[in-house]
């Protein structure tokens, strides 16, 4: 099985509901179990919690297929989206908790038995909602900043710290067989080829002006020549220097 596949239990979806909000209710299945609350006992502690389970997962299942509804209309006031939501859900639970009754207690519940429900069902549903938006809360990550639009390409920003990634990208010099990547918040040294750097770096807008050097173009601030060679000053205080090799394509491109 691959990683897509092994994490695929985790991107399940019912409605706007996943693992995590069944999970939650299980467990306070298995708290009103053990509180016996609501007068809901049976002759084992075993039909105990499976009431309560078949009860809290099954109100789950009916709250997942109302919810999305209700949030589409609702889901800028989310205030009264709660309490919609919590009295659209009351009718048909009440409705499961009846037939639980009936499977359970092997009668037929009448028509007032199914009524006098609703004002529990109403407050399991009002806690559910509540421990629905904790859930929701808990598991929700500040998303991280986008790398900038001149970042170094994702081959390069995995080896850099968060903060590096992001940022743009200034050069990269070659220092043994590591790689020090410049960039406009600062620079770091990382395990890597200059020639595996350049095959990343082919659609960049930059060049490479060293046979040690890469430098991103929009970095370059002025070009000086002497004797065929070049140097590079760019943002940052940084000096490049430009071999005879590469200073013929250098010199034509505007920084030079």
């Amino acid at each position: 099985m691959n990683g897509t596949d092994g994490q695929s239990w985790k991107q399940w979806r019912l409605g706007r509901c996943g693992p995590l909000e069944f999970a939650g209710l299980s467990v306070m299945g298995l708290f009103l179990a053990a509180l016996q609350t609501f007068d809901a006992r049976h002759d084992a502690w075993w039909l105990d919690v499976l009431y309560w389970q078949l009860a809290m997962l099954g109100g789950g299942v009916i709250a997942a297929l109302i919810e999305p509804a209700v949030y589409r209309h609702l889901k800028a006031r989310p205030r009264l989206f709660a309490i919609t939501q919590a009295l659209a859900m009351t009718p048909p639970i009440t409705l499961w908790i009846g037939v639980l009754g009936a499977v359970f207690h092997g009668r037929v519940p009448r028509l007032e038995q199914l009524i006098l429900p609703v004002g529990s069902v109403l407050v399991v549903n009002a806690a559910v909602v509540i421990l629905a938006w904790l859930l929701r809360t808990a598991a929700a990550r500040p998303t991280s900043p986008a790398p900038s639009s001149d970042a170094a390409p994702a081959e390069i920003r995995a080896k850099l710290a968060p903060r590096l990634a992001r940022a743009r990208l200034i050069a990269i010099a070659a220092e043994d067989h590591y790689l020090r990547i410049h960039t406009e918040v600062g620079s770091d040294l990382v395990l890597m080829r200059l020639a595996d750097a350049l095959e990343a770096l082919k659609d960049s807008d930059g060049l490479q002006v060293h046979r040690s050097w890469w430098v991103a173009r929009r970095a370059v601030q002025t070009v000086q020549w002497k004797k065929g060679r070049g140097t590079l000053s760019l943002e940052g205080d940084l000096s490049v220097p430009v071999s005879e090799t590469f200073a013929p394509v250098v010199r034509t491109l505007d920084w030079a």
